[in-house]
């Protein structure tokens, strides 16, 4: 399944706290993919959102498979 950014839906500014080399790798990411960090971000929001399995999180953090 491929996520994809809808221009037309309507968006909100928000604040998130996050370690800052993850901000940077991100950001670093999406300019090699040419689209902007909120894009990337959204993306990732939406296939963790369609795609991850629950039962694997445990405090935040992925267990071990």
């Amino acid at each position: 399944m491929k996520i994809k950014f809808d221009p037309v839906v309507k968006r909100e500014t928000t604040s998130i706290k996050i370690d800052p080399s993850v901000w940077k790798e991100a950001k670093k990411d999406a300019i090699d993919r040419d689209i902007d960090l909120s894009q990337l971000v959204e993306i990732a929001l939406k296939t963790w959102l369609e795609d991850e399995d629950p039962k694997k999180i445990k405090n935040g953090l992925r267990e071990k498979t």
